[in-house]
């Protein structure tokens, strides 16, 4: 079974996971092609498609998105939703907008504090059952399985 993301250590592979299942990015491509490699390929938002007048197109084969990754001329704008709070706190906004309540808390267990979070939409209660070493870490698991 896929864990969605829960698994994951906080970086860029877990931001580019929230802002693809969460924050409603996709991958999107330079349609100028200086050769047979395309000039830009990165993660953006639907936003960021409209306002280029059709320069950047979305990409929709998951084989290519899963390449794109790791190519040389790969570039992004996904912020560091894993393991700064201030971008943690964009996923949060991002939920309430869907209608989920965030409820964290923070415990003390062998002398290190450990973070809890939950996102709560009609009475349902969707928690990550392990505790996480950061908030932003607890914001983003959380929403990955609130959204699973």
């Amino acid at each position: 079974m896929k864990d969605n993301g829960i698994g994951m250590k906080p970086g860029r592979d877990l931001d580019i996971e929230v802002a693809v299942k969460v924050m409603g990015f996709i991958w999107l491509k330079h349609l100028l092609q200086f050769s047979a490699e395309l000039a830009v390929k990165w993660l953006g938002t639907t936003a960021d498609v409209e306002q280029s007048g059709g320069v950047y197109v979305p990409l929709v084969k998951e084989s290519e998105m899963v390449s794109l990754k790791l190519r040389e001329n790969f570039d992004e704008a996904v912020p560091n939703y894993s393991t700064e709070i201030d971008a943690a706190q964009q996923v949060v906004e991002h939920m309430k907008g869907l209608g989920y309540t965030y409820i964290s808390e923070k415990k003390l267990e062998q002398e290190q504090n450990r973070y809890y979070g939950s996102f709560v939409k009609d009475g349902r209660d969707i928690a990550a059952s392990i505790g996480h070493s950061s908030e932003a870490e607890a914001i983003v698991k959380a929403a990955l399985a609130a959204l699973a």
